[in-house]
């Protein structure tokens, strides 16, 4: 009977040591995935608007673009605006935006660009027809390069801009306005 027991408690132990060896591998830590990486960012590349100034040719004023990027988040629109009254003259492009001029507000709506200019927009200007020619034109021409501005209605610091020097700007004008005379450059 010692023999049976002996046999009993050898077969016991090797269960035990069976059970506890299936216990610790089958309640291992189960490795569960981490969040999935973030998908790659696309590169992120500027937009390029144009900004218009005046190149002299031939003895010729005409309205010339440039180009210039826009950072991510900002309003294409609102931004070549700035730049086209923040830029200064360069060796070859003047730009025709009197000096002190500020962009007070932009707002674009059924095809309406509202354009609010400070006080030096009027004040500073100094030139005849064709300069009140290029500088309106140049504005025109910057917005027009958008499809959404189809006119554009100028303010002085909240009130319609009626003229500059001769030039009528009563009521909205057309992008298209600017005539082939002052460059073809689109």
């Amino acid at each position: 009977m010692k023999k049976g027991w002996q046999v009993l408690i050898i077969i016991l132990l090797a269960a035990c040591v069976g059970l506890g060896a299936y216990l610790v591998i089958s309640l291992k830590p189960v490795e569960r995935p981490g969040p999935a990486p973030p998908p790659p960012r696309p590169a992120v590349v500027p937009k390029k608007v144009k900004i218009y100034r005046v190149a002299v040719e031939n003895n010729q004023p005409k309205l010339r673009a440039t180009e210039t990027n826009v950072r991510p988040g900002e309003n294409p629109m609102e931004a070549s605006l700035r730049r086209l009254i923040e830029q200064g003259d360069t060796a070859d492009l003047a730009n025709p935006i009197p000096k002190g001029t500020r962009l007070l507000g932009l707002k674009v709506e059924d095809g309406l660009a509202t354009v609010n200019l400070s006080r030096e927009f009027r004040d500073n200007f100094s030139g005849g027809s064709e300069a009140e020619g290029l500088t309106i034109g140049a504005i025109l021409r910057t917005l027009g390069q958008f499809p959404e501005v189809k006119r554009v209605l100028f303010l002085i610091e909240g009130k319609p801009l009626d003229t500059l020097g001769h030039l009528d700007l009563e009521g909205p004008q057309d992008v298209g306005w600017v005539g082939s005379g002052y460059g073809d450059d689109n």
